[in-house]
């Protein structure tokens, strides 16, 4: 399984890479969403976890970018820190798969993944 993991923060980067690491799956890292669909376009991504919150383009414009260019099988889960409810209607139609809000529970987190890998499996 291979997740690519979004976001401007490296220390949120790293950590999540290594978590996800230490628990046995592949991670990829982008710090922008420019990064993340340059990788999308070369490597068979399996899941995306993606911050909101980023210069250029945001989780949510990443998202849309996604779906109208045909990935839209592929599962997002959103990282924010801003208030769920708020989250939820930017994204309404998107079809995001997950939202986790910040500082985020990995236990909450790998339970979505695996969620998610019994839908694409």
């Amino acid at each position: 399984m291979k997740i690519l993991i979004v976001d401007d923060d490296k220390l949120m980067l790293k950590a999540i890479s290594h978590d996800l690491k230490t628990n046995g799956y592949e991670t990829m890292l982008a710090q922008n969403g420019f990064e993340a669909l340059g990788i999308i376009l070369k490597e068979k991504i399996d899941l995306i976890i993606s911050d909101i919150m980023m210069p250029n383009i945001s989780g949510l414009e990443l998202v849309n970018l996604l779906k109208q260019f045909y990935y839209n099988n592929i599962p997002i889960i959103l990282i924010s820190s801003l208030d769920q409810r708020e989250v939820i209607l930017c994204s309404l139609g998107l079809n995001v798969s997950d939202f986790i809000s910040k500082p985020i529970d990995f236990k909450e987190l790998h339970a979505m993944i695996k969620k998610h890998i019994k839908k694409v499996a």
